[in-house]
């Protein structure tokens, strides 16, 4: 086995390794610090070929590039871009984004320290993170082939779950022999892969499975290993926990040993988990176990503290302390209330990414507020009257083509403006009626005017970032600039037409900001048809 390089070593007279984040059956791992790139983290594998002639080495480099060139081109912001390959004094090294969280292993073992572990509403909220992820791969031809508790990490900046580690680079390592390993050992971590990926395939449902184990040992708190029958050849883990009847049955369907009888893409899970989230909200969440201090993840990458997840306050419904409720009753209950809630999603207000803003000038007043202390679930709507308007504002939704996650920050961003002090208090049963109405009212309200954008760009709301902005500053012919008075004065124009009460702030960018990108995008063929002003002296 090679020796591990030492910290201040430079690769590629680019790479300055900071020292060792781990040992694996792939190689070593470093952190390092790319200087082309302000001294940005970033994650080096570095792999050590059987054959150590240059050519040889090269003629591996060359393939191993081919064989992946799919993945240079994969760029979603819950995925690590991955960035290259080189060689160096015969060996090899992969860099790839380096992602600042702790894997959901380690934040399993630390919730059963504490005699937890995750919630329903918690996995169901995990699910629905990582579902578009899975689609958008799914969507291109690829197949994550690795998803499993230390794939999957939680970004300390905007608390979401980051999927790394694609098994198809963990496959060619074995197959081209860049790193001394059994190439057994690459076909799915035990208990998370599905047994047709130990046949040498994998599908996107083979995904699917895995992540229902992901959900299963989050709920139980045990791997698969003890959940393994050996007699059905099949997890049992149904009499350990109690979640809704949908989702017990979407976890068992997805869990289907033949890959054709589980659900047929990563977007019917979401359209079945969606209605399921204010009844997973109702049952009582477990407190969260303190952080401890810095660890290495079993990824090979070190971990940071991140901050406890704070307990939501949510509106109190009747029945919630009432054990003599019928059954009959709480069923009902359940039912209405999967059919009303596809909005309601108790979680933190959204972090500000700072790359999402196009400018900070007032020409364009898009910049990153801090996070709010803490959030409350929207008002819960329980009455006949109320479900059917929950239904068809979520038709009316699902009829344009807008994001569910952007539109419910959206509109919370505008419910708590006006009633700041419900971010941290329970509310009474007589209150819930009048926030519910109201909800609903800037719902539509807020429905009314994305209306108005055009189809295509009303269907990227939630997915904007600063780099499309970047992007429409070289089609404009401004490289470089921070902003481009021709496009950020058509767009402010048209903005604060529909939200006057927006001018003077600072627009958080997963929300306000990404209408302003939106209508950007829109106005982008109009600005460009403007003469470019000159710089004044």
């Amino acid at each position: 086995m090679p020796s591990s390089i030492a910290p201040g070593t430079l690769l590629q007279n680019r790479y300055c390794l900071i020292g060792a984040a781990g040992q694996s059956l792939f190689g070593q791992t470093y952190l390092a610090r790319d200087q082309k790139r302000l001294n940005e983290l970033c994650v080096v594998k570095e792999f050590t070929p059987a054959q150590q002639d240059p050519a040889a080495v090269e003629a591996l480099q060359q393939r191993f590039h081919q064989d992946v060139s799919g993945l240079y081109e994969v760029q979603h912001p819950q995925l690590p871009r991955l960035r290259m390959m080189f060689a160096q004094e015969g060996r090899l090294y992969w860099i790839r984004d380096y992602i600042e969280g702790k894997s959901y292993g380690v934040l399993l073992d630390e919730r059963k320290a504490q005699g937890q572990t995750f919630s329903e509403a918690e996995v169901i909220q995990l699910l629905l993170k990582v579902l578009p992820v899975l689609s958008y791969l799914h969507n291109r031809g690829v197949v994550h082939r690795n998803l499993s508790l230390d794939t999957l990490i939680l970004r300390q900046q905007d608390q979401l779950p980051i999927l790394i580690n694609f098994g198809l680079v963990q496959e060619l390592v074995a197959q081209l022999q860049l790193h001394p390993i059994d190439a057994t050992s690459v076909l799915g971590q035990w208990g998370f892969a599905p047994p047709e990926q130990f046949q040498g395939k994998a599908e996107p449902s083979s995904d699917l499975y895995a992540l229902a184990v992901t959900a299963i040992v989050l709920l139980t708190g045990k791997g698969p290993e003890s959940l393994y029958n050996s007699q059905t050849q099949q997890i049992d883990w149904e009499p350990l926990v109690t979640v809704h009847p949908t989702f017990m049955r979407l976890l068992r369907q997805m869990l289907q040993p033949q890959p054709k009888k589980r659900p047929a893409s990563a977007a019917q899970v979401v359209q079945i988990l969606e209605p399921l989230l204010a009844t997973a909200a109702a049952l009582p969440e477990p407190v969260a176990a303190p952080m401890p201090e810095a660890v290495t993840q079993p990824t090979g990458q070190p971990s940071v503290p991140i901050p406890s997840p704070r307990k939501r306050a949510r509106p109190k419904r009747r029945g919630d302390s009432d054990p003599r409720a019928s059954a009959a009753m709480v069923v009902g209950l359940l039912m209405l209330i999967a059919v009303a809630a596809w909005k309601f999603l108790p979680r933190k207000p959204p972090a500000a990414q700072p790359t999402a803003s196009p400018t900070t000038t007032a020409a364009s007043p898009i910049a990153s507020p801090k996070p709010s202390p803490s959030a409350i679930a929207s008002p819960t709507a329980t009455s006949s009257g109320d479900a059917q308007s929950q239904e068809a504002l979520r038709d009316r939704r699902r009829q344009l083509n807008i994001d569910f996650q952007f539109f419910t920050n959206l509109v919370d961003e505008v419910f708590y403006a006006k009633n700041p002090q419900l971010r941290s208090r329970k509310l009474d049963d007589p209150e819930q009626a009048k926030l519910r109405t109201e909800w609903n009212t800037i719902a539509s309200n807020m429905m009314d005017k994305l209306a108005t954008l055009k189809p295509e760009t009303r269907s990227k709301l939630g997915r904007y970032r600063r780099t499309n902005y970047e992007q429409w500053l070289v089609a404009l012919g401004e490289a470089g600039a921070k902003n481009s008075p021709r496009l950020d004065a058509l767009a402010d124009r048209r903005f604060f037409q529909l939200f006057p009460d927006q001018k003077g702030k600072a627009l958080n960018p997963r929300v306000f900001g990404q209408v302003w990108y939106a209508i950007a995008d829109e106005q982008l063929t109009t600005a460009k048809a403007q003469p470019r002003q000159a710089p004044s002296n």
